[in-house]
């Protein structure tokens, strides 16, 4: 590589055995073990639609990985509380930018 020339990727290399991952790869081919620098980023739109539509059983909660908040809204599925943070969750995603989304969750 030229000295001028820009890294285009970064190397990732696992903590186990010291294979290097492929680009995108969530395990290592080797080992299996978890890249740790994996980031796997949620849509914002599919993210709001969840909620407003599946909000009360929280769906959303769900589809971003807070598995314990998504029990939460499970557990008191039956009363009118999950619906309405549902609703209100939904409009927030929606209403707020990519980059506010994607730093959050």
């Amino acid at each position: 590589m030229s000295q001028g020339e820009p890294i285009t990727e970064e190397k990732v290399y696992c903590p186990n055995c010291s294979a290097q991952f492929p680009k995108g790869s969530r395990f290592c081919p080797v080992c299996d073990a978890r890249n740790l620098f994996y980031v796997e980023h949620k849509d914002r739109v599919t993210a709001g639609l969840i909620a407003v539509m599946l909000g009360i059983f929280g769906g959303h909660k769900f589809y971003l990985r807070k598995f314990t908040q998504g029990i939460i809204y499970l557990f008191f599925f039956w009363t009118i509380i999950p619906a309405v943070l549902g609703l209100v969750e939904g409009i927030r995603f929606l209403t707020m930018s990519e980059a506010q989304f994607q730093q959050r969750y």
